[in-house]
């Protein structure tokens, strides 16, 4: 008998929130990136959610995993008041959720529900014990329910459509400054059809965005080792004094404290 390696995944290593809320049948989430993952489950009613450059649509009883550093937004649909819940973790290893619109049964879904209210109260109280048996809880049912990942939830919409094409430009195009207007031409379409889009699916305009993209972008080059000038220069930008002064602005701390 020989022996396998067996390396651990799903690794988490902390908890960071457990957040569980009921939305309005008008709410609207501006979007956000952070660098933990987000587990987003729908209790009752239906969601819209922009990750990365997909659309989804969710109903009661689906769920899905925005990995680290993705831009993310949620909003009500179909007229419900949704119940959703969020569990967000550090983790040194996930098994790949590309697609990912997760829908476990009745009882991985109780399941959920336990993990979730256990992780709320010992983040509540500081309980170490406790958060490390939710920990490996979530790690087996993370395994389980990924089994029968899906991408049959991706929202197949034109707007949804225009709005993935957008975005892969202008990750093509991550290295060039480009005004709004400049965009459209690339993508072939109005500006205002373009302002239309990104308001509906990003919630901020398209060169916020572009801009966010570009930071993003920025902290993985400076991760690996790259001099603040290289990523500035890589990045379009001519001035490095004003590359820092936007990364800074964006991701709240100077690109020197990103560089490995």
């Amino acid at each position: 008998m020989t022996d396998v390696p067996v390396p651990r995944c799903p690794d988490i290593l902390s908890f960071h929130f457990s957040l569980d809320r009921i939305f309005g049948d008008q709410y609207e989430f501006s979007g956000e990136t952070h660098p933990f993952y987000e587990l987003v489950y729908v209790l009752s009613g239906s969601v819209g959610i922009t990750a990365g450059e997909r659309v989804y649509g969710l109903d009661a009883g689906q769920c899905l995993i925005h990995p680290p550093d993705e831009f993310h937004r949620i909003w009500s649909e179909k007229g419900t008041e949704p119940h959703v819940l969020n569990l967000s973790f550090h983790a040194s290893a996930m098994p790949d959720s590309a697609g990912r619109i997760l829908a476990p049964d009745l009882r991985l879904q109780e399941q959920f529900l336990e993990i979730s209210m256990e992780v709320r109260d010992g983040l509540r109280r500081s309980d170490t014990e406790l958060l490390n048996e939710q920990r490996l809880r979530l790690e087996l049912w993370l395994l389980r329910v990924m089994r029968n990942a899906s991408e049959a939830g991706i929202t197949e919409s034109s707007g949804a459509l225009r709005y993935a094409e957008i975005v892969s430009v202008l990750r093509e195009h991550i290295n060039e400054q480009l005004s709004a207007g400049e965009i459209a031409v690339l993508c072939r379409m109005s500006l205002s059809n373009l302002k239309k889009i990104f308001t509906k699916y990003a919630g901020m305009g398209v060169s916020r965005y572009f801009t966010e993209m570009k930071m993003r972008r920025a902290a993985e080059l400076l991760r690996t080792g790259s001099r603040v000038g290289e990523v500035a220069n890589e990045l379009g930008f001519a001035d490095q004094n004003y590359f820092s002064t936007v990364f800074r602005r964006i991701m709240g701390v100077p690109p020197g404290q990103y560089r490995a």
